[in-house]
């Protein structure tokens, strides 16, 4: 080693080098021996721990004894003794941000640094955060807090890189005896290093990261003067601010700074967090300067991508005028932003137990939510949470609630939270109200009169029949049919107003399958004369259910059927004892199917599929609503398969055997 080397090694210290791993937002540690004494650990790794500074000096399984049963420590000690490195990448956790609960992916790394002998010195174990940032739906409340306690993070991280200052410079000397373990050490560090000598500042030492950043190579930069080797520095403020370091001794601190680096095609621009350190001897004379460089170019692009989203998504919260809720499983609280507060009563800053909240839900639906978020939380519905009710807070009309949700879960799979919105349906509610209070109201005014036309004419047609009158036996004929229609419009309108209304009683009796299929097919292939029928039987199959509404459901899901297919096209009707011992019954057509985004919404109460090749297909969107509701109450269930242009198969699975709904 020259001369300039030991000047150099006896100006530096271990200190200086914690200092510098310090400035890295990454989790680092250190390990000194087999046993895993613990020599470093910066911050971020003291917080991934949950531990403070008493832990250095201690050894890994002292230090963390719930390790203990776990692979860690077999696996350092492997790589203390092999040399081999071990990593792990894209290692996904979930967090929770400003309280929201989100996923964070990971990369883990035990790295042995070996002197030329092969001997170990010491492991680095680096965590290195590599998330994607992403918009999330939730918790844009906590947005200020999350920008406040990262500014706090970065400023805590500044402020001890200055306190070290001093301990770095009483310890330069004590580095004699180390100066091949310095350098290896300076070598792998996860942030940039590099030592400039003397007063022209020749580049002495830099590491891989800091030459990474710059965009150079040893072969460029070592033994060189800084400001020949790195002209693209001039004009910006680095070289008056390191003859400024060199001169006065006084540390220089950057923070988020914006800089103009070297590629082989010009400049990029960059922003990056650095040091200026002056290296003094031991008789206090300013020798050098230790730069610590660490480049946040990607973080910082995607904080602000992360903001941009988040604004976005504040605006549409507030746009859509939508409560956030959070419920945190462990700790039993509930909370949300300032809108949901404002419906449950609650003070601007205040988290409560779940009790309380579900005391301002009316009695009528409070125990229909706890099921719910119970299930949510127990894994059924893949963790998501819907539902409407109504809460009411002293003094104040009682409000209706449209709540959807999803639970999030820990690497262990355990719940969490449960995260989700709040929509104010009072008004749509009152208005769906009205809507079905004025349609029952007129569907039972217009029976008489359209029953007393229908017996009118009858007797025309009676009439043309005995008077061979062939024109308006024809004319009665198409009348009765549009009478038909009508009939079962009336019909249709006046089920919804009684479902509505608690008045629809399911008549449960037990019947056969088989029977109801084929009076089914004598009775649809009599008025259907426009399409090819063709029913599939599964044999004798008994159940117990309403035979009336369950042969209204099979009619309707045939004449949507006839009504959005082509003329000529085949619809397929059938039933089957399921595995599980279910009645499966299917409607396939070869219509103009269902586009995707509309798939959920069909089976709502006046959803209208917005399609232009309908035409002047007529209908009010109750048909499906009814059989969806008529299968609920039968404990069962309705879904839809559909491609557009292809066509659709609606299935209904019900229990064969079950007994009426309380």
């Amino acid at each position: 080693m020259n001369p300039a080397d030991h000047t150099l090694f006896d100006q530096f210290s271990d200190s200086m080098l914690i200092a510098a791993l310090q400035t890295s937002s990454d989790a680092t540690a250190i390990y000194i021996n087999e046993d895993l004494l613990i020599r470093f650990a910066n911050d971020a790794m003291l917080s991934i721990w949950g531990k403070d500074k008493t832990i250095i000096g201690k050894t890994l399984a002292a230090a963390l004894p719930e390790l203990e049963g776990q692979p860690f420590i077999a696996i350092l000690q492997r790589v203390w003794h092999t040399g081999l490195t071990y990593s792990v990448s894209d290692t996904p956790a979930s967090l929770v941000v400003d309280g929201i609960l989100q996923e964070f992916y990971f990369d883990f790394e035990y790295r042995a640094i070996q002197d030329q002998s092969g001997r170990t010195l010491c492991i680095i174990h680096t965590t290195k955060d590599v998330t994607q940032r992403r918009a999330h739906l939730l918790r844009i409340a906590e947005k200020e807090a999350e920008e406040q306690a990262l500014n706090e993070e970065m400023a805590a991280t500044m402020e001890e890189l200055t306190s070290t200052n001093e301990e770095l410079n009483r310890s330069f000397v004590d580095l004699a005896d180390s100066r091949e373990k310095l350098r290896t050490l300076i070598a792998q560090a996860p942030v940039g290093i590099c030592v400039l000598q003397g007063p022209e500042h020749i580049i002495d030492i830099a590491n891989e990261q800091i030459l990474k950043i710059w965009g150079r190579t040893e072969q460029d930069v070592i033994g060189k003067i800084h400001e020949l080797a790195r002209p693209e520095l001039a004009g910006q403020p680095m070289l008056a601010w390191l003859e400024k370091v060199f001169q006065t001794g006084e540390p220089r601190i950057n923070r988020e700074l914006r800089v103009n680096l070297y590629t082989p095609n010009g400049t990029r621009e960059a922003v990056v967090n650095s040091m200026y350190q002056p290296i003094r001897s031991s008789r206090g004379e300013i020798t050098g300067i230790l730069c610590i460089l660490e480049e946040i170019t990607e973080q910082m692009a995607a904080r602000a991508a992360h903001d941009k989203n988040q604004q976005m998504l504040k605006m549409a919260i507030e746009a859509g005028e939508l409560a956030t809720f959070y419920y945190e499983s462990a700790t039993n609280t509930f909370s949300g932003n300032a809108l949901l507060k404002a419906w449950f009563g609650l003070s601007e800053d205040e988290q409560i137990d779940l009790s309380n909240a579900l005391d301002v839900i009316v009695s009528e639906d409070r125990e229909r939510v706890i099921k719910a978020i119970s299930a949510a939380l127990n894994g059924e519905q893949d963790g998501h949470y819907e539902i409407e009710y109504q809460v009411q807070t002293p003094g104040q009309q009682a409000r209706t609630l449209q709540a959807l949700g999803k639970v999030f879960y820990d690497l262990a799979g355990n719940p969490t939270s449960l995260n989700g919105t709040l929509r104010d349906v009072t008004e749509q509610k009152k208005d769906e109200q009205r809507k079905d209070d004025f349609i029952g109201m007129v569907s039972h005014e217009m029976k008489t009169p359209v029953t007393s036309l229908k017996a009118y004419l009858q007797l025309i047609k009676r009439n043309a029949i005995q008077n061979d009158d062939v024109w308006l036996g024809s004319t009665s004929d198409k009348a009765l049919k549009q009478i038909g229609y009508m009939t079962s419009m009336i019909n249709g309108f006046l089920n919804v107003s009684r479902l509505e209304s608690g008045k629809m009683a399911i008549d449960y009796s037990h019947f056969d399958a088989q029977e109801l299929f084929s009076e089914l097919e004598n009775e649809l292939s009599a008025n259907i004369h426009t399409h090819r029928l063709s029913f599939i039987e599964g044999g004798a199959l008994p159940v117990y259910g309403d035979r009336e509404k369950l042969a209204q459901v099979i009619k309707n899901l045939v004449g949507n059927a006839a009504k959005y297919s082509p003329v000529g096209s085949t619809i397929t009707v059938g039933y089957k004892r399921s595995a599980k011992d279910e009645l499966v019954m299917w409607v396939e057509d070869q219509g103009m199917g269902i586009a995707e985004e509309d798939q959920p919404h069909i089976f709502e109460r006046y959803y209208r599929v917005k399609n232009t090749n309908m035409g002047s297909i007529a209908g009010f969107g109750i048909g499906l609503y009814l059989c969806k509701e008529i299968i609920d109450r039968h404990s069962g269930s309705i879904e839809v398969e559909s491609e557009p242009e292809k066509g659709s198969r609606f299935k209904v699975t019900l229990p064969i055997n079950t007994q009426p709904m309380s």
